[in-house]
C-alpha cells in the first residue's frame, strides 16, 4: 500500500512541476501580433508615397521585412515636388527577417517617398517615429505610383497594420539567434517555398511549421510546437526514470532536475531544431532500456521486438531532426549488442546445466530453454535490419519531401543525394569562427556560454538577455557524478550504470572528433544522462545513509534557487544591469550584457 501511495504522490508532483513549468515556459513566450501583408517590389523604380496631412519632424523608421533582399530610398518633401534624400535602407533577408528594426530618417516633410532600388525584398510594415523616436505618427494617405511597367502596386500593404507596430523591439516581436534559419525555413516548407537551411534535414522544421500553419507566422506561432516538445520531456525522464530506478521518487528527482535546468529552458522557448532532436533521442533511448531490461528467458518475441521498432523510428525521428541525431546510434548498438551477449550467458549457462544431466534426464522444457537464444536472436537481428537501417533511412528521407513539393524546380531523387553530400560538405569544411563557440571539453564546466539575444533600446541601466547554460548546480556536480559512476561501474559493473554511460558518451565523445565549430548547446543531448549520473549517487548515498534525505532536499532547493536567479537572464526578462553584475557573473566568460 504504501508503494502504490508513493507512485500515486510522486506523479501528482510530477503532474504538478510539468504544469508548473508550463505556466512559466509559456509566460511571454512571444507575441502572436505580427504584420501579415507585405509588398514585394519585382521591379526597380518603384515607388510610393505617404502623406502625414501636414508637415511633422521624423526621427526614424521602425519596419519589419521578410524573405529577400532589398534596397530602398527615402527621401522627404513638404509639397510633393522637390524632394531630398534622407535613408538608403540595404535590407537583407538572411538577417533582417521577420524582425523589428529601427533605421535613422532624421528630418522634417509632409510626403516620405519610398524608391525602390533593388527589387526582391518583402517589406511587411514601416512605422514613422516621431522626434521622440518612440510614438508612431498617422498617415493620412497612401500615394502608390504606377508605370506601364507596373499596373498594380501591393505598396500600400507595408502601411495596412500598424497595430501591430510594437513600442520596443525585442525577442517578444521578432526572431532571434538562428531563428532566423529555422523558422524561416519552416514557413518556407509551408508555402512550398525553396528552403534556406540546407545543412540539416527538415523533420524538426515540420514540426516546427505546425504552430506557424495554426498560429499564424508570428513568434508565438514559431515557437509554441517546440515549447510543448520541452514540456513532454518533463513526464518523459520521469517515466524513463521510473524505468531506470525502480522508484518513483528517484524518478521524480531526474524530472525536477530537468525542469529547473537553464539549457533545457531556453531552447524549448526557441524556434530552433535541438529540443525535437533530443525528446527523440530520449523517446529511443527508454525505448531501448525496455529492451535491455528483458530477458529472452521471461519474455515472449513480440515484447522484445516493439520496443526496438519504437527505439528504431524514434532514431530515425531524431536523425531527420538534426544530423546530431545520428550520433544516438553508436550507443543504441552499443547496448542493443550487450543485451545480445548477456542472454548469451545466460544461453551458455543453461547449456551447461543440461549437459551436466544424463540424455535420459531431459526435458522437452530444458531443450526448449537451449533453443530459446538461437531462436529469437536471429529474428531479432532479422528484424533490427528493418528497425535501425530500413525504417530511420524512409524517416529521413521523408522529411525531404517538402523539397520535393516546390514547384517549377524539378527537385528529383538526384538533388536528394546531392543536399545529403552538400550537407556533410558543410559540416566537414566549416571553418567560421565565432566569438561564443566553444569546444567540447569546456562544456561540462560551463566555461563559455553562448549568448543568443540582447535588448536593445531599454532605459538606461537595464537589459535583457538569453543565455544558452546550464545550470551551475546540475553541470557542475554532474561532471564529478560522471566520473564517480565510471570508476563505480568499474568495480561494480552495474546495469543501470552501463546503460547511463552508454548514452551519456554516445551522445558526447563524438564532439572530441569533429573539426567543425562547436557551442555549448551541442552538449544539450548529454543532460540527460547526467542528470540520471546524478539520481544514481543519490540512489546509493539515500540507501547507504537512511535519515539523510534533508540533504538531498536542500540540494534541490539549490537548484530551483538558482533556476529564479539566473531566470532573467535565460528569459530575456528586462532586469537592472547591477543585478546581472554582483550576482550572475560569476565567470568572466559569461557575457550578460555590454
Amino acid at each position: 500500500m504504501e508503494s502504490r501511495n508513493s507512485y500515486k504522490l510522486f506523479t501528482i508532483l510530477m503532474i504538478i512541476i510539468t504544469i508548473g513549468y508550463s505556466v512559466v515556459a509559456l509566460y511571454q513566450l512571444g507575441s502572436r501580433v505580427a504584420p501579415e501583408t507585405f509588398w514585394h517590389p519585382l521591379l526597380a523604380g518603384e515607388t510610393v508615397t505617404f502623406d502625414f496631412g501636414e508637415v511633422k519632424k521624423f526621427h526614424s523608421i521602425r519596419y519589419f521585412g521578410g524573405i529577400g533582399d532589398g534596397q530602398y530610398l527615402f527621401e522627404l518633401s513638404t509639397d510633393n515636388q522637390s524632394w531630398q534624400e534622407k535613408l538608403k535602407l540595404e535590407f537583407h533577408g538572411v538577417f533582417d527577417i521577420y524582425v523589428w528594426k529601427d533605421a535613422l530618417l532624421d528630418g522634417e516633410g509632409r510626403f516620405v517617398r519610398i524608391t525602390v532600388l533593388q527589387p526582391g525584398g518583402r517589406m511587411y510594415e514601416i512605422g514613422f517615429l516621431g522626434p521622440d523616436g518612440k510614438d508612431t505618427i498617422p498617415i493620412q494617405n497612401v500615394i502608390q505610383n504606377t508605370t506601364p511597367a507596373i499596373l498594380e502596386s501591393n505598396a500600400h500593404r507595408i502601411a495596412d497594420e500598424s497595430h501591430t507596430i510594437p513600442e520596443l523591439p525585442s525577442f517578444l516581436n521578432g526572431m532571434y539567434f538562428d531563428e532566423i534559419y529555422f523558422a524561416r525555413t519552416a514557413y518556407e516548407h509551408l508555402h512550398r517555398m525553396e528552403p534556406y537551411d540546407s545543412v540539416q534535414p527538415f523533420f524538426a522544421k515540420i514540426l516546427l511549421s505546425i504552430g506557424i500553419a495554426i498560429f499564424g507566422m508570428n513568434p508565438f506561432g514559431w515557437r509554441i510546437v517546440g515549447t510543448l516538445f520541452g514540456i513532454a520531456m518533463i513526464p518523459l525522464i520521469y517515466y524513463f526514470g521510473l524505468q531506470l530506478f525502480k522508484k518513483p521518487s528517484y524518478a521524480f528527482i531526474g524530472a525536477f532536475l530537468l525542469t529547473f535546468d537553464f539549457m533545457h529552458f531556453s531552447h524549448s522557448r526557441i524556434a530552433t531544431i535541438e529540443v525535437y532532436m533530443v525528446f527523440f533521442i530520449l523517446c529511443s533511448y527508454f525505448c531501448m532500456l525496455l529492451f535491455y531490461q528483458r530477458s529472452f528467458y521471461e519474455y515472449p518475441l513480440k515484447k522484445l521486438l516493439v520496443p526496438l521498432f519504437l527505439s528504431g523510428l524514434f532514431y530515425g525521428c531524431a536523425s531527420a531532426s538534426k544530423l546530431n541525431g545520428i550520433y544516438s546510434g553508436g550507443g543504441l548498438a552499443f547496448i542493443f549488442f550487450t543485451t545480445i551477449l548477456r542472454n548469451y550467458r545466460v544461453h551458455l549457462k543453461i547449456k551447461r546445466e543440461h549437459q551436466n544431466y544424463n540424455n535420459q534426464d531431459s526435458t522437452p522444457s530444458s531443450l526448449n530453454s537451449i533453443m530459446v537464444f538461437p531462436h529469437y536472436t536471429k529474428r531479432i537481428i532479422l528484424w533490427c535490419l528493418l528497425f535501425f537501417i530500413a525504417i530511420p533511412l524512409t524517416v529521413y528521407a521523408l522529411s525531404f519531401i517538402p523539397l520535393l513539393l516546390v514547384p517549377n524546380r524539378g527537385h528529383s531523387v538526384h538533388d536528394l543525394v546531392q543536399y545529403q553530400i552538400n550537407m556533410y560538405n558543410y559540416h566537414r569544411n566549416l571553418k567560421a569562427t565565432h566569438g561564443y563557440s566553444s569546444p567540447w571539453w569546456q562544456w561540462p564546466l560551463l566555461i563559455r556560454p553562448i549568448w543568443m539575444y540582447q535588448g536593445q533600446g531599454l532605459p538606461e541601466g537595464k537589459i535583457a538577455s538569453i543565455s544558452s547554460m546550464g545550470n551551475p548546480a546540475i553541470w557542475w556536480p554532474g561532471t564529478l557524478a560522471l566520473i564517480a559512476c565510471f570508476i563505480v561501474w568499474l568495480k561494480k559493473r552495474d546495469t543501470t550504470l552501463f546503460f547511463i554511460l552508454a548514452g551519456f558518451f554516445s551522445q558526447y565523445l563524438p564532439w572530441a572528433i569533429i573539426p567543425r565549430l562547436t557551442f555549448i548547446y551541442h552538449y544539450f543531448a548529454s543532460v540527460p544522462f547526467v542528470i540520471f549520473s546524478i539520481v544514481y549517487l543519490i540512489r546509493e548515498f539515500l540507501e547507504k545513509y537512511h535519515g539523510s534525505r534533508y540533504f538531498v532536499f536542500i540540494y534541490l532547493i539549490i537548484v530551483a534557487v538558482l533556476f529564479v536567479m539566473f531566470y532573467p537572464v535565460i528569459s530575456g526578462m528586462i532586469v537592472d544591469r547591477a543585478y546581472a553584475v554582483r550576482f550572475l557573473r560569476w565567470i568572466p566568460s559569461w557575457i550578460f550584457y555590454i
